[in-house]
């Protein structure tokens, strides 16, 4: 047991920074290169929020779009009644 937790602390460990700052900016740019100095854990956390994001888009998508819905329709129903008030009283 000891050995497997030894294990999944090493590959948790985030990788050491020993380059210059140059070449570090360089590096950042490439992807995998990115990847491979993050731990496990932040690659796991980034992964299931990126999984959340699209399997919750639609859903958030929809509110939004029925939420503009909504608003544009008491909008135009105060405008209707603005409207009414105005042939009423403006004359």
């Amino acid at each position: 047991m000891q050995l497997v937790d030894s294990k999944l602390y090493l590959a948790n460990l985030p990788a050491p920074q020993i380059a210059p700052r140059r070449a570090t900016a360089e590096r950042s740019r490439n992807l995998t290169s990115r990847l491979q100095s993050t731990s496990a854990s932040t690659r796991l956390l980034s992964l299931m929020l990126a999984a959340l994001v699209v399997a919750a888009s639609p859903a958030l998508l929809g509110t939004i779009r029925s939420a503009a819905t909504l608003a544009l329709q008491i909008l135009s129903e105060a405008g209707q009644f603005g409207f009414i008030a105005f042939q009423i009283f403006g004359r």
